[in-house]
């Protein structure tokens, strides 16, 4: 364990120290030649840090931003050039962008519209972003409590829908009433945040169940690493590669996306994050209802299969936990040697 937490604290430190721009999806509006004086400059100053499309006009940048196709466009107009963002997608990409075009273009002064802005009372971003990791480490608990304290399958699936209901509706109250961090989007938060739950309570859940602690510790360990590299913070495009890959296939990584998706861009870039989600939340469960099903059938001794006239002790050696077999009154022999007391109590 003390290995791990090294390991841990420095997977969740480089995701602070070595954030910056890989390959991050932009679009660029304008004429040839100024699309291709603004790529070899960013090419120059940073290689390899965007990866940048060509779009007709600013309309057309707009699209691709609300439809999560791109964090930023660069627009080249007659009346010069200007930055079209979409900081709800992420504030740190939109920090990092209009520092580096200043960096970039120091003697220009270069206009900024937020196409998809964050909540007003959030504009930078960072209000869901830090309440997001105790929100998934409350979910990978629950899911070891149940694990722990239920002991049927009714009560594990019962436990795990009520703590997907229960956490949708507080989450969205605590975000939205207690904070003031969402949008107007009560329902949809509720639907996206149950679904987080799910997904993360299921798969501990389930290895808790069919592995018992050695399980519980797997699965909240995916959880925990799985949280460093969601990207609430940041962006998978700004993450180490392979990690923001990775992060994005973890429950985790894919709740932040489709939240973000959800509560801002009306669900667009989000298929494939709730995919994910659905996908860790239906394994954990087939993996409760299969452990279920196998403790109930498997070893069990049907009514009548103990043939009469076989000794207690044989019989005894053959049974498996938690089934109950009496000896017959007539096994019970008595030395003569003993009293009758002594005899029925080793009887």
């Amino acid at each position: 364990m003390s290995i791990l937490l090294g390991l841990v604290v420095c997977l969740y430190g480089s995701t602070v120290t070595s954030v910056r721009p890989r390959g991050l999806p932009v679009v660029v509006a304008g004429q040839p030649q100024a699309v291709r004086a603004l790529t070899d400059a960013v090419d120059r100053m940073s290689p390899g840090a965007l990866r940048i499309g060509v779009v007709a006009d600013a309309a057309a940048a707009d699209r691709a931003l609300r439809d999560r196709k791109a964090y930023a466009a660069f627009v080249f107009t007659d009346d010069g050039f200007a930055l079209r963002l979409a900081s709800a997608a992420s504030p740190a990409v939109a920090e990092a962008l209009v520092r580096g075009m200043a960096v970039t273009f120091p003697d220009l002064r270069i206009p900024v519209v937020d196409v998809v802005p964050n909540a007003p009372a959030d504009h930078q971003g960072g209000g869901v972003a830090a309440s997001y990791l105790p929100l998934v480490l409350i979910a990978a608990a629950t899911g070891v409590l149940l694990a722990r304290v239920a002991r049927t399958r009714q009560a594990r699936l019962g436990g795990l829908v009520g703590f997907m209901v229960a956490a949708g509706v507080a989450g969205t109250l605590a975000l939205g009433g207690g904070l003031d961090v969402l949008p107007d989007t009560f329902g949809s938060s509720v639907v996206v945040l149950a679904m987080v739950a799910g997904a993360v309570v299921a798969p501990v859940l389930g290895l808790g169940v069919v592995a018992g602690t050695r399980g519980l510790v797997a699965a909240v360990g995916v959880t925990v690493v799985g949280a460093a590299l969601c990207g609430a913070s940041s962006a998978p495009e700004m993450l180490p590669t392979p990690w923001g890959g990775l992060g994005q296939l973890l429950p985790p990584g894919a709740g932040v996306t489709l939240l973000r998706s959800t509560l801002y861009f009306d669900g667009a870039g989000g298929g494939r994050a709730a995919a994910v989600l659905a996908v860790w939340a239906v394994a954990g469960i087939a993996v409760v209802l299969l452990v279920r099903e196998r403790a109930g059938g498997a070893g069990a001794i049907p009514a009548g299969a103990i043939p009469a006239g076989t000794p207690a002790v044989a019989v005894e050696s053959e049974v498996p936990a938690g089934l109950v077999v009496r000896p017959r009154e007539a096994a019970a022999e008595t030395s003569p040697s003993v009293s009758p007391r002594e005899g029925g109590f080793r009887a």
